[in-house]
């Protein structure tokens, strides 16, 4: 906890331009797992760039295990510095957005277009993941015309090319962005685009990510055989990978599922898996989720027993949703925080509680009037 505090202390210091107490505080932070070291290695080349020391800033940020690149020179990149500027912004750009520091993450990826629009200094490549990114960051902080656009704009860029490396990518990107707006039979279409692509590419990662898409879109379409189907592969995958947040994430769509299906003791079996990897997961969003599903499935639960038994699934869901609520205060995640205060008061309505509804209803507004 300490750790994390100083992290956060370090980003203060830097949004406020003081870099000599940012590195004082960076000095001192003893990272205890990859996440922080990310984090740690992320300020440090910040803190270099605002100092106009833009190779040293890559020595921070382009080793694999923080950034995922495989770049063994940097003359590769543009003989002088000037021309691999905007690559550094775009490796900036992906770690901020993998931390869920969106706002940075944006600010990133509009400089390196920015260096990208100067005379002879655009790279097509580099523009398509600067776009990607930028719709990624919107469409997780919900500016879903924003998202669109950029994906839209990245496609372009693509000129029909099948051969793109990126296509797989902004398909999936803008099947997510349909899906978000409502659009199913687009959001189905670009799923289904992503999915072949992924799978020639023999992509794990993006056939477990699209596939669970894939579930999300058939469930809202009323399709829930079909749903379970994608939802089991996408399990599957996910084992097969040993990656902790993809196979929790399933199995909160598959307990969400359930709930539909009316069957939340199923539900619940799938909540308990998810509750057992639970200290595994660092995540707020994603310890969020968890904790939202088990009080959705809590909920439904409640509806289907009576006296005692009911009253105490409604008190535990009411436990979890608070749960969920004390994660994601100190992680500023406004439009998550919203939606779990309204599902908090929902519940209360419902119960013959309407005054801590309101107040949580409130709560949820002013939540928004902040983003």
């Amino acid at each position: 906890m300490e750790q994390q505090q100083q992290v956060q202390q370090a980003y203060v210091f830097i949004a406020s331009g003081q870099i000599e107490d940012t590195l004082a505080v960076l000095e001192s932070i003893q990272a205890e797992n990859q996440e922080q070291k990310r984090e740690v290695a992320y300020l440090r080349a910040w803190s270099a760039m605002l100092r106009d020391r833009w190779d040293e800033a890559a020595q921070f940020i382009l080793p694999e295990e923080i950034s995922g690149e495989t770049i063994a020179d940097l003359q590769e990149l543009g003989r002088t510095e000037r021309r691999r500027r905007s690559y550094y912004l775009l490796v900036m750009g992906d770690v901020a957005a993998d931390l869920q520091h969106y706002e940075q993450a944006i600010d990133h990826y509009a400089r390196c277009i920015r260096l990208l629009n100067e005379r002879r200094m655009n790279d097509p490549t580099r523009r398509i993941r600067a776009l990607l990114g930028l719709g990624r960051c919107h469409l997780e902080t919900g500016h879903l015309a924003y998202a669109l656009e950029y994906y839209q704009q990245a496609l372009r860029l693509c000129q029909n090319d099948t051969r793109q490396p990126h296509l797989p990518q902004i398909y999936d990107g803008l099947s997510q962005t349909y899906c978000h707006l409502g659009h199913l039979d687009c959001a189905l279409d670009y799923g289904k685009q992503a999915l072949r692509l992924s799978v020639e590419c023999a992509d794990n990662q993006a056939l477990c990510r699209i596939r669970r898409l894939l579930g999300d879109i058939r469930r809202r379409m009323g399709n829930l055989e079909a749903a379970s189907e994608s939802y089991t592969e996408a399990l599957a995958l996910a084992m097969s990978m040993e990656s902790i947040e993809a196979r929790v994430t399933c199995l909160i769509a598959l307990a969400e599922l359930r709930v539909q299906e009316n069957r939340p003791e199923d539900a619940w079996r799938y909540c308990e898996m998810a509750l057992a990897s639970r200290h595994q997961a660092s995540r707020p969003s994603l310890l969020r989720r968890i904790a939202t599903v088990c009080g959705k499935v809590k909920e439904a639960q409640a509806r289907q027993s009576e006296g005692q038994q009911a009253q105490a699934a409604i008190e535990q869901a009411l436990s979890f949703y608070e749960q969920a609520i004390e994660t994601l205060k100190p992680a500023d995640r406004k439009l998550e925080l919203a939606e779990t205060y309204g599902q908090m008061a929902h519940l209360l309505e419902e119960v013959g509680l309407p005054e801590r509804a309101l107040a949580l209803w409130k709560q949820a507004c002013l939540t928004l009037q902040r983003e």
